[in-house]
């Protein structure tokens, strides 16, 4: 009884003073996405979201669009074809929602690689998820299996182009997503060559989150260090994912 007329108390002393309140059980803080609490930690009326490599919407920044889907100025961006039929799906009747189906990098026709039918027919199953511009990513994940990539590898062409190419192609207002809040990236190997793509001195986001664990050291070295130049500090967390955070002046 006394616990809760001092929580009730605390409530409304917090609330007069402009702090938003939300559930702080078990199952909040077991449940919500870390991109969730930190889009959450804005508390903007007008988040703006850019995602490559949306797949098919059911990820990471689902929930948190769903729950804040009127503040949220948002661009999905899916190459595949089925994957983005169901994005679509996932944010059907979604305001300012903006779905893409278009794949950003180096400007210029690519190879696109993905785990073919045969697959399936030996009970080895691959998300559309896992599939990649990284000739490399797909090859070493059939190698675990002593499968040959000639034979359970398949290839199409592709239109690849810088982020900024692709809002003109759809005339979007480049200006509307200046000073973005997150660019959440998820490209199977490709992440840097997105971030790179991605004119961040222009949209200047002030979140940049990306899975690591498929570029080569190498790769991820030469990446930190262009995002440092650009004025980001970068922390990796779980055993796959970096968060590249805009430096306040």
């Amino acid at each position: 009884m006394i616990k809760n007329k001092i929580k009730k108390h605390f409530s409304k002393y917090l609330k007069k003073r402009g702090y938003a309140l939300i559930n702080l059980s078990n199952t909040f803080t077991t449940r919500k996405e870390f991109i969730y609490i930190l889009l959450f930690a804005q508390r903007k009326k007008n988040i703006k979201i850019i995602q490559v490599g949306a797949n098919d919407g059911k990820d990471l920044l689902n929930e948190f669009n769903n729950d804040y889907r009127e503040n949220i100025n948002y661009i999905g961006i899916e190459p595949q074809q089925k994957p983005f039929n169901k994005l679509k799906e996932t944010y059907k009747n979604f305001n300012n929602f903006f779905l893409l189906q278009e794949c950003v990098g180096i400007e210029g026709k690519s190879s696109f690689y993905y785990f073919n039918e045969k697959c399936k027919n030996i009970n080895i199953n691959f998300s559309d998820g896992t599939h990649s511009l990284v000739e490399e990513n797909i090859t070493k994940r059939l190698k675990k299996f002593n499968l040959d990539p000639a034979i359970y590898m398949g290839k199409y062409d592709i239109q690849v182009n810088p982020l900024v190419k692709i809002f003109q192609k759809y005339n979007l207002n480049l200006s509307e997503f200046k000073n973005l809040d997150l660019l959440q990236i998820d490209a199977e190997g490709y992440d840097d060559e997105v971030i790179y793509n991605s004119s961040i001195d222009f949209f200047k986001p002030k979140f940049i989150n990306f899975e690591y664990k498929n570029l080569t050291k190498l790769k991820f070295e030469n990446l930190i260090k262009y995002l440092e130049r650009n004025f980001y500090e970068c922390l990796t967390y779980r055993s796959n994912d970096c968060l590249a955070v805009l430096r306040e002046f």
